[in-house]
């Protein structure tokens, strides 16, 4: 509705016809009228169009085109390639821990044992009973033949006391003499600074043939040990022997321990330098049917979340083998203090990440590799089977701004309504001469699409009209986006236009049908002619494939009662005792049609109080021989009434209705930008005033 000039009049005698002055009680009267202009109006397509989704643009020769736009589908990045995430855990503790096998052996030569007899190397014993140093006698507490060696060894160096949750001691003793022992007695234990014993094992061998060994192993879980570690031999008896023999100082008994498989449940130790974690991981990302080979990050992060309870420095690192910034590979290096923690997010943004794994033959691969380790700073350390370290590295919110490799074969279904282009406003019937409807397609991504349009059908109330067209038969090849290599704008897109027209289809009934509403139907099948999975796809970040219902019509048109309206606000103060009057409207027409003109009186809430007709037809414009206007014309339509006062007290708006009608009406008639209805209303008041007048 549009606010127009308006002219606020006060009746007056503007205009005496005749006055007769005679005696008194002679009567007097007058006759007054009254015209002025109340308010003024140009109407043209431009604002008589309801629809905000319609525009009017202008061709080179002014002439119309209705345009009206609908998007159908915007697939984008995050349709192709969302966003993934991934974490990983891991708990290290000491029963997980490496601890060092601890082995040692010790030895007694033949020639320790028989040089104090004066019983030389080399020299073959001959056979003879009893004869010293073969001569058993058990009751003899001086006897030579029985043994009484200690073995130790120092551990402390590994640990100075461990209580054992696993493991195991292999113990073996060998007979390296050339003469057989019997008797043999062997007790195992560690003594700690304060001399205490704690006994580990002992052993009773009964008979060990000259050249052979004992061998025995037993688990260490629940046994306590510090770092001196001691084999005492009690006993070996020489039985007297029966064969002649050479005597060998080289040859000699050997005791041997091992302690492997070591599970600590506590213990004071010096730690050794070793990896606590050395592993390589890798995050497979869901990227929802693509198959990606690298990508560039506009997003994502890394959260390291580590945990010691270890009495040690801590030592970590992680790097993403092919993530580079800057030609930096992504590297993280991190110390923990005893009993310490970290807890930090570091962003990945601006990465570009090789996605092919170790053996760069796979995708959406990130290949993370990890290092955690202790070194040995030679002070000991209390520890105990639980503690460790535990970490949890979790890569988050992995969003590409561009990525390469195969999108995969995706189908996109789009169907829904829309709001179409509404007519309404027009009434009557339109024909136009012709529509040009196009479904446009833009494609950004680095990958081949077929278009199926299944279905266009429009609505008008309860009747509809589905398109009918071969073009929609077989589906539409989408040609790939091509890489420019301007990072500002990074690809070319690739239109696809298919269009409708009246000579193709039957979409000129579907618009001149006036539908409220239009239904759409189609599919998309991305890399659809890509059947060998070619590795050679890309998309960008805010790049996708848009697509778009485009309706162009020259406004070239035969109509038939079309009906144009408009509504002014107005203002009017009127003499209660107005009879009778009329509404004159002067209409300067430049459209070459012709038309028909009714006044509607309405009030403040729009609603009609009288509905005032004329008979009169308002003229079509001149037209040259193109059927363009040369000249308006002036049309001057009378609306007259009676008895309105109190109706026109109450007038606030006027709706203007006009009906259009194609001169002649056969003919298509092209309308430009400068036509219009040009009016101008005028209000006539008309009163005869007789009064009595006495003395």
């Amino acid at each position: 509705m549009k606010i127009l000039v308006q002219t606020v009049f006060v009746l007056s005698i503007l205009f005496i016809s005749s006055c007769n002055l005679k005696d008194e009680y002679d009567v007097p009267s007058w006759d007054i009228s009254a015209s002025a202009p109340i308010a003024t109006s140009s109407v043209g397509f431009t604002n008589l169009l309801s629809d905000k989704t319609l525009s009017i643009d202008t061709l080179g020769d002014n002439s119309m085109i209705f345009v009206f736009q609908q998007d159908l589908v915007d697939y984008d990045f995050d349709d192709l390639v969302p966003s993934s995430s991934m974490s990983l855990t891991r708990t290290e503790t000491l029963e997980d821990f490496d601890v060092d096998d601890v082995s040692f052996s010790k030895t007694i030569s033949f020639g320790q044992i028989v040089s104090p007899l004066s019983i030389e190397d080399g020299i073959n014993v001959p056979i003879q009973l009893p004869a010293p140093p073969f001569f058993y006698n058990p009751f003899d507490v001086s006897r030579t033949d029985v043994f009484d060696k200690i073995f130790s060894f120092d551990a402390n160096d590994e640990f100075q006391q461990i209580s054992f949750a696993d493991g195991l001691l292999e113990f073996k003793f060998t007979n390296n003499f050339d003469i057989d022992l019997t008797n043999i007695l062997v007790e195992i234990y560690s003594v700690d600074e304060n001399q205490s014993t704690y006994p580990l094992n002992s052993y009773n061998i009964s008979s060990l043939n000259a050249g052979e060994e004992f061998f025995n192993q037993f688990v260490l879980n629940g046994k306590f040990m510090t770092g001196n570690i001691r084999v005492s031999i009690t006993n070996i008896d020489i039985p007297a022997q029966i064969s002649e023999f050479t005597v060998n100082y080289e040859d000699a008994l050997v005791a041997s321990i091992l302690m492997k498989d070591i599970q600590l449940q506590n213990a004071t130790v010096l730690l050794p330098s070793q990896d606590i974690l050395n592993e390589d991981t890798t995050f497979n990302f869901d990227f929802d049917g693509a198959e990606l080979n690298s990508i560039s990050l506009s997003d994502g992060e890394i959260v390291l979340d580590i945990n010691s309870t270890l009495n040690t420095n801590l030592k970590f690192e992680y790097r993403i083998s092919g993530a580079t910034k800057d030609g930096q590979e992504f590297y993280v290096y991190r110390e923990i203090p005893p009993l310490g923690s970290i807890n930090e997010t570091i962003a990945l943004i601006g990465y570009e990440c090789d996605l092919t794994g170790a053996d760069g033959s796979q995708f959406n691969n990130l290949l993370l590799e990890s290092r955690a380790w202790i070194d040995s700073t030679g002070v000991p350390v209390s520890i105990s089977l639980n503690d460790g370290v535990s970490s949890l590295v979790t890569i988050s919110n992995i969003t590409p701004e561009y990525a390469k490799g195969y999108l995969g074969q995706d189908s996109i279904t789009e169907s829904g309504e829309s709001s179409f282009i509404d007519f309404r406003s027009f009434g009557g019937d339109i024909d136009f001469e012709f529509v040009d409807v196009k479904m446009v397609t833009e494609n950004f991504l680095g990958a081949s699409a077929n278009l199926h349009v299944l279905k266009i059908e429009s609505f008008n109330g309860s009747s509809s009209i589905e398109l009918e067209s071969p073009l929609i038969s077989s589906p539409f090849n989408i040609a790939a986006g091509v890489e420019s290599g301007d990072s500002e704008n990074p690809v070319i897109g690739t239109i696809t236009e298919i269009v409708f027209d009246e000579t193709n289809s039957n979409i000129d009934k579907i618009v001149e049908s006036k539908p409220d509403k239009i239904a759409y139907e189609f599919e998309m099948i991305l890399n659809g002619e890509n059947d060998n999975n070619q590795y050679n796809d890309f998309i960008y970040l805010d790049y996708g494939v848009k697509s778009e219902l485009q309706i162009e019509i020259p406004v070239s048109m035969k109509a038939t009662n079309m009906i144009l309206k408009d509504t002014v606000n107005v203002s009017l103060s009127v003499p209660d005792l107005i009879e009778d009057g009329s509404f004159t409207v002067l209409v300067n027409n430049g459209f070459p049609f012709s038309a028909d003109i009714k006044l509607e009186l309405m009030n403040s809430e729009g609603l009609i109080l009288e509905t005032l007709e004329s008979q009169s037809l308002i003229q079509a414009s001149e037209v040259n021989p193109k059927g363009i206007t040369s000249r308006s014309t002036m049309s001057k339509i009378n609306f007259p009434f009676e008895n309105l006062s109190s109706v026109l007290n109450k007038t606030k708006m006027i709706g203007i209705e006009i009906t259009l009608n194609t001169e002649p009406s056969d003919q298509f008639i092209k309308l430009y930008t400068d036509y219009s209805i040009d009016m101008t209303v005028i209000g006539n008041f008309e009163k005869l005033i007789s009064q009595s007048i006495t003395n």
